[in-house]
């Protein structure tokens, strides 16, 4: 019998260390670990590969059941899975294990808590947003520069990329101040780019939204436009993202956080949340 540990953590800023210590102090010979949403198992390539590769006997363990998944019909099918291949899950926080004749039943509810917990933090954000809004203070994100101050520097003879360097705003930023947008194969003045693999989870903030498909439409009209987007699935996607080497210019992090702003605002405008996986393909294979 092997125990396999299970680590997640869902974005790059969390940190595995202490998932991965205690799966260890628990004698997993094993351990696989991702940075990914538990919203659903879609794009959790370790995990498909745990999945795999068990065999009867096999155990597959995890610190917490939400490391598992935020979804109670993802975490039992993931059970049902188990049995089928004669393994079990383990739960280290609290104890509990498939095995037993109880195990299923504490799995379930388990699962149930996990579900609503992540139920619970969509409705606080919708909350705050509505309030921010009651009391007019909330606009959605506020431009740090404006487009007329672009459009000068530019006038004045700066480039594009001097621009975006001196001012710390992504390029994007800068074609649009100039109604500009470059082709999405063939940038201007041809930054360096990276290739990003995007997967992108869109929810309505309530059961009776409507909003997540045309949330969608417009973030790939937008990924489309800017990122060269190749539509790999129905939530992952291919992207080209300009940067600048230069250590004071406007580096990859900095033109990834754009991106995933630009997404948020274009999700809340519809009353929805989104959750991303982001990762570097190629390169230094980064993730965020």
């Amino acid at each position: 019998m092997a125990r396999i540990g299970y680590a997640r953590v869902s974005t790059a800023d969390q940190d595995l260390d202490i998932q991965v210590a205690r799966l260890k102090a628990a004698g997993c010979e094993v351990i696989r670990s991702e940075t990914g949403s538990g919203a659903a198992r879609t794009g959790r390539t370790e995990l498909d590969t745990i999945m795999q590769f068990l065999h009867a006997g096999d155990e597959l363990v995890v610190l917490r059941l939400d490391r598992l998944g935020r979804s109670t019909r993802d975490v039992l099918n993931l059970v049902h899975e188990l049995d089928e291949r004669g393994a079990s899950l383990r739960v280290l926080e609290p104890e509990v294990t498939t095995s037993g004749s109880m195990g299923r039943m504490v799995i379930t509810i388990l699962g149930m808590v996990a579900d609503m917990e992540l139920r619970f933090i969509k409705d606080r954000q919708r909350a705050g947003i509505e309030a921010a809004r009651a009391e007019g203070v909330y606009k959605g994100r506020a431009k740090t520069v404006d487009d007329d101050e672009i459009r000068r520097r530019i006038a004045a003879g700066a480039s594009k990329a001097g621009v975006a360097r001196d001012l710390r705003i992504s390029r994007m930023t800068v074609y649009r101040a100039l109604d500009a947008i470059p082709d999405k194969t063939a940038l201007p003045e041809k930054p360096p780019s990276a290739t990003i693999a995007l997967h992108l989870i869109v929810e309505n903030f309530n059961k009776r939204g409507r909003g997540r498909k045309p949330a969608r439409d417009q973030i790939e009209a937008m990924l489309e436009r800017d990122y060269a987007m190749v539509k790999l699935g129905d939530c992952d996607y291919r992207l080209t993202v300009p940067y600048d080497t230069d250590p004071d210019g406007v580096g990859l992090d900095e033109e990834i956080n754009h991106l995933q702003m630009e997404m948020f605002n274009i999700a809340e405008s519809f009353r929805c949340s989104i959750e991303t996986d982001i990762r570097e393909i190629g390169g230094r294979r980064r993730a965020w």
